[in-house]
């Protein structure tokens, strides 16, 4: 189920995704999570439009929409952590790559018009800008871009006519306003709209309250097509939905994290996520308690929980089974029914796939859970030269203390004990008689473990 590649075939395959392929896609009915996903490191970046990929420079480019002064980032190939972060500069909404001048363009908040993108020459974006044409050379003052290379048109979309403008890149002048039909525009992202380049389906709106991408053709402006997206999918009604390296991307605010999915027959089979961990929580209920959620899994066999009490050595503490294939949301819950005593407890999820392969999860902690206790009962009291003691306590004890301190904590007496899960050990105390003791209140204390 997993592929690997050596790099220089890896580098090769993202550089042909972002060329116009020869081959036509047709949309797959239900679109897959990729592996591929882009976290910012700002934890302003909650609310953004668009990312875009740079096929030369082999970067990811995404900011967040509002402000000059918001968070601009830059990704590498591969990697979902930015390497470098700048601000915007200028209020900022859509971006594009534009083959003509091997530059990043953008559409800026309502009359701002279009403007460049500064990129250094170590490939980040660095917020520079030159204006390209000012204006609100757009259809709302919100809207956020897309463009078409071949015809050279920057385009957005009008939910108030639902139809699509087209702009002259090399001029700004209104080329065409083209009127969208053939399905329901009622739940549809009303200011994100996608180029995909495939004939026939080349533009792409998001319904965000079915989770679909609706296609429409360029030619004359019908509905052709759709796909769904996982049920797990997150989406927005205005922004937050965007196309590029011929996937489609939406972005998660509450993890400032762009995902991206595979709409296409032909391409679905490539780099398919096994499993797409939504959530994995520790809780401590009388015992600990793991519990995690899927978005979509595929060719899962099973769950496996491991334990350790230093994070370096791990244990099998568990197995839960796994739904194999689905596109839907499914929790799961384990519950540790022999919990490890130590201050602090941590568990690991792995996953393993019905082929063999397997993949860990991040760790997580649970501390003071399924604490040791036990009751002492002590008889005679009060009393002179002996005490009988009775330790009940919940689990197997090998080396048990048993203590008499007086109230200075002195010890006065001490035994050894042990025990069996669920049994009551006797422990005799004697100590040399009441004169060589002061009259006093003495502590009775076991220590185990």
């Amino acid at each position: 189920m997993r592929f690997s590649y050596s790099l220089l075939p890896l580098l090769l395959l993202a550089i042909t995704q972002c060329t116009t392929s020869n081959a036509q896609w047709t949309p797959a009915v239900n679109a897959i999570k990729l592996p591929d996903s882009l976290i910012f490191t700002s934890n302003t970046a909650n609310n953004n439009c668009t990312v875009v990929w740079h096929p030369v420079l082999q970067r990811y480019y995404s900011l967040r929409i509002g402000a000059a002064n918001f968070p601009l980032e830059t990704w590498v190939l591969g990697s979902s952590t930015s390497v470098c972060v700048a601000t915007t500069a200028i209020d900022s909404r859509g971006m594009w790559y534009n083959p003509a001048t091997n530059t990043i363009e953008r559409n800026c908040l309502g009359a701002l018009g279009w403007a460049t993108f500064g990129i250094d020459a170590g490939s980040c974006a660095t917020g520079a800008f030159t204006t390209i044409f000012p204006g609100q050379l757009q259809a709302t003052a919100q809207s956020c871009a897309a463009f078409d290379p071949v015809l050279n048109e920057v385009l957005t979309y009008s939910a108030a006519t639902t139809s699509v403008e087209f702009r002259d890149r090399a001029t700004g002048t209104l080329v065409q306003a083209l009127l969208l039909t053939g399905t329901s525009f009622a739940n549809v992202n009303t200011e994100s709209i996608i180029w995909t380049g495939q004939a026939g389906y080349e533009i792409g709106l998001l319904n965000w309250a079915t989770k679909r991408v609706f296609l429409f053709s360029r030619a004359t402006g019908a509905f052709t097509g759709q796909s769904q997206l996982p049920a797990a999918a997150v989406t927005h009604t205005q922004f937050r939905f965007c196309y590029t390296n011929n996937r489609v991307w939406l972005f998660n605010a509450t993890l400032r994290k762009w995902n991206a999915y595979c709409i296409w027959q032909q391409t679905c089979g490539m780099d398919v996520l096994p499993v797409e961990l939504l959530a994995f929580n520790a809780t401590c209920d009388g015992t600990p308690s793991l519990t995690w959620s899927t978005g979509s899994e595929q060719n899962s066999s099973h769950f496996e929980i491991e334990r350790s009490t230093d994070a370096r050595e791990w244990t099998f503490a568990g197995r839960v089974e796994s739904a194999a294939n689905s596109q839907q949301l499914i929790e799961y819950a384990w519950s540790d029914p022999e919990p490890l005593h130590a201050p602090v407890v941590y568990y690991r999820l792995r996953q393993v796939d019905l082929d063999g392969g397997d993949e860990l999860f991040d760790v997580l902690t649970v501390s003071g859970c399924g604490t040791r206790s036990s009751t002492i009962t002590a008889y005679p009291n009060p009393t002179t030269d002996l005490l009988h003691v009775s330790i009940n306590v919940k689990e197997a004890i090998e080396g048990g203390r048993l203590e008499l301190r007086d109230a200075m904590g002195r010890p006065v007496s001490r035994r050894s004990y042990r025990s069996r899960l669920g049994e009551t050990a006797p422990v005799r105390l004697e100590w040399a008689g009441s004169r060589s003791i002061p009259a006093s209140i003495h502590r009775c204390a076991g220590r185990y473990g």
